[in-house]
């Protein structure tokens, strides 16, 4: 392949100033040029199909859309309709480094909360932005790669609020059914073996990682710290410290997309139909059945019938925000945009819960700085061994920790990921602005203190919240956003549970190689906080309220539960009120999990397949 003339500008990077724009270019010409040599194929996508009626159609390819396409699908005499208000992931989306190039573009819906005055007033216009995928593979193909199935206590929660369907053992078996462990020293391990499926279409791995010896230091120090080290976080029931596995595989992301769609896309009775937004499911007044959608595509308005069911998986903001437009939602509300109610639903957008993620900013001696040309030189790398930088998670590491401020506990309610940054990084200004949307006061106290010091990031993650947020419609149009009331810290108990899981936290400092490292805790400036001691309590309180953002792990919005006045959907994932229409993914989750959602997310899916199967005999 020529380098040729139309690529001078792209390739003139390389000898200009050093800068995050400059490495950002350089990567950009090298997919443009598509040196990087992923080559999947696009998934075709046609509206001129024989027919207009189908036997099931679900509504979002994402984490849980593109399981229940794939396993319904199996059934040959089902005709499958998938809809995708995206397009194909590009292929940044594949090299787990390019992440954050994809926050912001068309591939993310960009949601934002809405600002309340009171929490996130560090970050830019008070308001925490939600990256959620617009794109085959949902947020599969734009997160952060963790795959973190949770403690086996989550899901006994589950079962134990009455959605039977969902017992420990179910749960775990679509784990497994989902799993394909490739690690090779993992599978030596018979304790290590057997708490994971082998045969799965989703690539479960570790990574070769470039700050491993840097990591191993740190797992270490929690170790010191009371975080104890394990073998496998997995087979510790996420209690303790160590390496998580990730979706990725010979350095390539491994989503949704890839492992479930890609390798039927030739099936004959499965029709994907990309960059179409459903604006409304169609619901029989009388019967109160759910019997086709609305959608646009390229301007064109079309209708789609189901003789089966509609499965609506668009996420745990998006669905429920379909169903209030389609007129099943809180009736006072649906009314207030002069939607019909066909049925009273009052759950519906309601008990919306997030993983808040809280800044520890520790500064040490190591690691040094890398120049412009050894960044470059990731680049080459990983064109020509699938290796290095862009082969993991540019927004963290795979060390991280899961402990309980209350002492012996048997599940976590604290998740630690750590991000190591290289001293004064070119790229930490713009991931601390696209990532975390902190302000410009917030960013610049971080990056000051990162030219001369390595950063040690500790995300700290408040994974079971007492504060539940909302959905709510912001107009009866389609295409506007919905609002988002995430409500952290509504509930005071999580600030107390997070200052605690801070503070437990930052004992790190007093272990040997942070000692070594002539480690010390930075400041962030937020005015309000400025007059606290720093690493007291108060200091902390500040900070939480101040700088809480997200993980993008938002869940509940359409509540598993037996009743309509306290769930939107029975344990077999039916809408109550409402025949024919289920909904399939995050927001049925009846309470949190104990990390990374994703996998969640696609067990959920394999299990909600399992169940219409089972509805219709085909099991």
């Amino acid at each position: 392949m020529s380098l040729s003339s139309t690529a001078a500008p792209c390739w003139s990077q390389f000898t200009g100033a050093a800068g995050p724009s400059s490495l950002a270019a350089i990567i950009q010409c090298f997919a443009t040029a598509n040196l990087f040599f992923l080559n999947d194929l696009l998934l075709g996508s046609s509206i001129n199909h024989d027919s207009d009626e189908f036997d099931f159609i679900i509504i979002g390819a994402g984490s849980a859309g593109s399981v229940v396409a794939n396993r319904l699908s199996e059934i040959e005499d089902w005709n499958i309709l998938l809809l995708e208000a995206g397009g194909d992931p590009p292929i940044t989306s594949d090299i787990p480094g390019l992440q954050t190039l994809l926050y912001g573009s068309k591939h993310d819906w960009q949601y934002k909360t809405v600002n309340n005055g009171i929490t996130s007033q560090g970050l830019k216009d008070g308001s925490v932005g939600w990256t959620k995928g617009k794109m085959l593979g949902g947020s599969s193909s734009i997160n952060a790669l963790a795959y973190v199935p949770g403690n086996t206590q989550d899901y006994q929660n589950w079962y134990d609020a009455g959605n039977e369907e969902w017992s420990v053992e179910d749960v775990q078996r679509c784990f497994k059914k989902l799993e394909s462990l490739q690690n090779k020293k993992m599978l030596q391990d018979p304790n290590i073996k057997d708490v994971y499926g082998h045969n799965g279409p989703l690539i479960i791995n570790r990574y070769n990682h470039t700050l491993r010896t840097y990591t191993d230091h740190v797992i270490e120090s929690w170790d010191k710290i009371g975080f104890k080290r394990v073998s496998d976080l997995k087979a510790a029931n996420f209690l303790g410290s160590g390496i998580i596995t990730a979706t990725a595989t010979n350095g390539v992301r491994q989503s949704t997309n890839k492992a479930y769609l890609q390798p039927i896309k030739d099936r004959s009775n499965l029709v994907i139909m990309k960059d179409t937004l459903v604006t409304k499911i169609l619901i029989n007044d009388t019967a109160l059945s759910a019997y086709g959608v609305e959608v646009e595509k390229n301007g064109e308005k079309k209708v789609y019938y189901a003789s089966k069911e509609i499965i609506l998986s668009a996420g745990s903001v998006s669905s429920p925000q379909l169903l209030m437009l389609s007129g099943v939602g809180p009736k006072e509300h649906l009314e207030s945009y002069n939607i019909e109610t066909l049925v009273d639903s009052p759950m519906v957008g309601q008990n919306l819960q997030d993983h808040a993620l809280l800044p520890i900013t520790i500064y040490a001696n190591a690691p040094g700085e890398q120049s412009l040309l050894e960044l470059t030189g990731e680049v080459l790398k990983y064109i020509t061994k699938r290796e290095g930088y862009l082969a993991q998670s540019s927004i963290i590491t795979d060390g991280a920790a899961f402990y309980s401020t209350i002492e012996n506990a048997t599940f976590p309610n604290i998740q630690n990921h750590l991000t190591i940054i290289n001293k004064n990084n070119i790229l930490l200004k713009s991931v601390l602005q696209v990532a975390f949307h902190y302000n410009d006061a917030v960013v610049d106290s971080i990056t000051n203190l990162n030219k001369n010091h390595a950063l040690y990031f500790f995300e700290n993650i408040l994974l079971h919240p007492y504060s539940k947020g909302n959905i709510a419609l912001q107009s009866n149009d389609p295409k506007d956003a919905p609002l988002i009331y995430a409500n952290y810290f509504d509930d005071s108990r999580d600030l107390d549970v997070a200052v605690a899981g801070i503070k437990m936290a930052t004992k790190i400092l007093d272990t040997p190689y942070f000692k070594k490292i002539n480690a010390f805790l930075g400041s962030m400036d937020v005015p309000e906080c400025n007059e606290y001691e720093l690493d007291s309590e108060d200091y902390w309180r500040c900070i939480c309220i101040n700088l809480v953002t997200s993980i993008f792990h938002p869940m509940g919005s359409c509540k598993m539960g037996s009743d309509i006045s306290t769930s939107v959907v029975n344990s077999r994932l039916q809408v109550h009120g409402v025949n024919n229409l289920r909904v399939i993914d995050a927001g049925v989750f009846p309470s949190t999990i104990s990390g990374n959602i994703n996998g969640a997310c696609i067990m959920v899916g394999e299990r909600g397949s399992e169940l219409i199967k089972e509805d219709y005999n085909k099991e």
